[in-house]
């Protein structure tokens, strides 16, 4: 019997020619003198793609530590934070999910360091089929990370910028011809239909360069962009025996445990026979798994 517990992080994954994935956990030592937690992270050293084809059960507590603090927290906000690190940290702004507002330059960043260290570095912007073509920006190096959490089949890297706030001008330029969000319905049904993505980064490249940004968008700097060699799109692979007989996400809670047999894993979603289920939505819930 294979046994898993503690509070969800997320799945890690590294490959893409299979992906295989990895549970990332926590455990919480109080010290109620001090007033101190201290936090103890580890990652699954048997990958999650072993349990395909088993009928598995999670089961949980409804306990929920906040991933940045520790703390014990009735709601998760923001998929793993308590109210107040929610309120508070620079990485649940706003402008996080709509960087093109970032406010940095105005002095009401609520992290200005952390602003300098990690929004204001090389972006890349990039095109993606995970349930159609869609308009993404990432940080992250390999870019194939970012494709892998999102359950995207196939990606491309179009240009690169030196700011999130310049890749999100120009994401969201972009967002009014072609999506900027993956349909996780769609993306957990199945392959999605074969796009030409270099053909379409083509064309929206050719476009953008017609056109002038500034960034920030009110003032009259102008948004510099180097457009990239466009390769050939990269495929991903997931491990997949088969997708749902039904597109529905399951709900985990003490009363409500899920039973059943693990079908595939994409993005961070595991598919099992009768539905679906979003780990990353599990951030800070304690778990347990069993096979």
């Amino acid at each position: 019997m294979t046994t898993y517990q503690g509070y969800i992080r997320k799945m890690s994954h590294k490959g893409i020619n299979p992906v295989s994935y990895f549970w990332e956990s926590a455990t919480y030592t109080e010290d109620k003198k001090q007033k101190e937690i201290q936090v103890k992270e580890s990652t699954s050293t048997e990958p999650v793609e072993s349990l395909l084809g088993k009928k598995i059960k999670l089961t949980t507590s409804d306990e929920i530590r906040c991933l940045h603090c520790g703390k014990k927290t009735k709601k998760s906000f923001n998929q793993g934070y308590c109210f107040v690190c929610f309120s508070g940290l620079a990485e649940n702004d706003l402008c996080i999910l709509r960087p093109e507002t970032c406010h940095h330059h105005k002095g009401t960043c609520r992290d200005a360091e952390w602003g300098k260290t990690n929004c204001f570095k090389k972006h890349t912007v990039y095109f993606a089929n995970s349930s159609g073509l869609k308009v993404g920006i990432t940080k992250e190096n390999p870019i194939t990370n970012r494709w892998v959490d999102q359950g995207a089949r196939f990606g491309i890297p179009i240009l690169e910028v030196s700011s999130r706030r310049d890749a999100g001008i120009l994401e969201h330029y972009l967002s009014q011809f072609l999506p900027d969000k993956t349909s996780w319905q769609k993306m957990v049904a199945g392959d999605p239909s074969p796009i030409n993505l270099k053909k379409e980064a083509e064309k929206f490249l050719n476009h953008l360069e017609k056109n002038q940004f500034f960034s920030p968008i009110d003032s009259k700097q102008k948004l510099d962009w180097n457009r990239l060699p466009l390769g050939e799109e990269i495929e991903i692979l997931y491990p997949i025996k088969a997708y749902p007989s039904k597109i529905k996400s399951l709900k985990l809670t003490k009363e409500t445990p899920i039973e059943d047999t693990l079908v595939g894993i994409k993005g961070q979603y595991l598919l099992f026979e009768s539905g679906v289920i979003n780990i990353r939505s599990l951030g800070g819930l304690w778990i347990e798994l069993s096979a």
